[in-house]
């Protein structure tokens, strides 16, 4: 008959306890008895590791971020562009597991700071950083109206014209936001002139004057279709002037009312 392996001996806290009250003391039992007490007071740091959410290491432009915890749970992860915008996400597996909501833009340093919670209840933080790769195609846009001789009136749309198709039109327009000084109402609508597309923001009724307007396109990493990446945000600021137009004096980036002397419409052009 076989007999099976003797099991290690590994006493209990109160026979650790016992013992030490005890005159006479083995020594087999006290080394026993100071391993038990080191293995239970080791902390093992939970290990943080970055890469995309398709499971690949390096995060290319377009991929969504991960961020995942090995030996314990995240808590709490912050994720910053250099401009110290953030990257928001949710975590999943348990909390072992954090992935980014939006797509990571191209050539960008994200900085990461980790919060996490080991099996023994301990709490710590991990700082990380990663940069995503470059992109080979780009698009990019310009923005109508704009300070060079345009005029601004009260008819006039803010208009977007492509470079380069765009084949996913919904991911474009999710990132462009007007607003107005007086809730001004609008819709974006599609057209192609000329072999560009081009998007068009028309307010219902036409623009009172005096009304201070804000274009913000937040496209830097979207993929307009077929792998071509917007690489930079844009923006645009003007105020509509009193009159039925309003022209650039290029020296001051303010337009002017003919007639009605300055009226503030300062662009702010891509990036800013």
């Amino acid at each position: 008959m076989s007999l099976s392996p003797a099991r290690p001996f590994r006493p209990s806290r109160s026979l650790c306890v016992a013992l030490a009250l005890m005159p006479v003391l083995g020594v087999g039992t006290l080394a026993a008895c100071d391993a038990t007490r080191a293995s239970a007071s080791v902390e093992q740091p939970v290990k943080v590791g970055l890469g995309s959410a398709g499971g690949q290491p390096t995060v290319q432009a377009g991929d969504r971020l991960r961020v995942s915890a090995a030996g314990g749970v995240l808590t709490e992860v912050t994720v910053t562009d250099p401009r110290g915008r953030q990257l928001v996400g949710g975590f999943s597996a348990g909390g072992t597991v954090w992935t980014s909501r939006a797509k990571a833009a191209p050539d960008t340093k994200y900085s990461v700071l980790a919060r996490t919670k080991n099996q023994q209840g301990a709490t710590d933080e991990a700082k990380e950083s990663l940069t995503t790769g470059k992109v080979a195609k780009r698009n990019r846009l310009t923005i109508a109206p704009r300070p060079h001789g345009e005029v601004v009136g009260v008819h006039d749309p803010i208009t977007l014209t492509f470079a380069f198709p765009v084949r996913d039109r919904a991911a474009v327009e999710r990132r462009l936001t007007v607003t107005t000084d007086n809730r001004t109402t609008g819709a974006w609508t599609w057209k192609s002139v000329h072999g560009k597309d081009r998007i068009i923001w028309r307010p219902e009724q036409e623009w009172k004057p005096g009304t201070k307007v804000t274009l913000q396109a937040e496209l830097n990493g979207v993929d307009s279709g077929g792998g071509r990446f917007f690489t930079k945000d844009y923006g645009l600021r003007f105020t509509v002037g009193r009159g039925t137009a309003v022209r650039a004096d290029l020296d001051s980036d303010a337009y002017l009312t003919p007639g009605l002397g300055l009226t503030p419409a300062l662009w702010q052009g891509p990036g800013g």
